[in-house]
């Protein structure tokens, strides 16, 4: 029994005093997969609204980028946050990351409010001037923020263009 306390003692003491190296492998791979949003092209919010308008039933606030080719087709999207009823939190990082990994240089940012108000609150704003900033300085292009409500949706480039210039 001390041999075995012995050589667990050994092993905690050799855990704790190893350097632990992190590596991250990260895949790209493609999926051929029928899907009625990628490979559109996007020119206008009319076009992001119509394809994102189930966001409207949901219960939580939904928060989505859709990364883009240079042509403004799209390449993917990816669903980054799911919030509470009233709001969702995230860090650029995270709202960029699939871009950054992609290689993709123009994104666009949707989200809905639960409460079928499509317009931006403040921290709405500040939020798309944050992630707009955070975007400039990786070459990527925020085109434009998008919040879908029951009957409505606003495009903050149309309201707010400043953040996107």
């Amino acid at each position: 029994m001390a041999g075995n306390t012995l050589a667990i003692f050994i092993l905690n003491v050799i855990e704790v005093t190893m350097p632990t190296l992190r590596e991250i492998d990260v895949k790209y791979r493609y999926t051929n997969i029928d899907c009625a949003i990628t490979e559109q092209s996007i020119t206008a919010p009319e076009s992001i609204a119509r394809l994102f308008d189930y966001l409207k039933y949901e219960t939580k606030e939904v928060f989505i980028v859709v990364n883009l080719t240079k042509q403004h087709d799209i390449n993917c999207f990816e669903v980054v946050a799911t919030g509470s009823a009233d709001s969702v939190s995230m860090r650029p990082a995270e709202v960029l990351r699939t871009a950054v990994i992609l290689n993709l240089k123009v994104v666009i940012l949707i989200h809905n409010h639960p409460s079928g108000n499509a317009d931006p609150s403040t921290a709405d704003i500040q939020f798309t001037q944050r992630i707009s900033e955070a975007a400039k300085l990786l070459d990527i292009t925020v085109l434009d923020h998008v919040i879908i409500g029951l009957n409505s949706y606003t495009s903050l480039k149309q309201t707010h263009p400043h953040i996107f210039n």
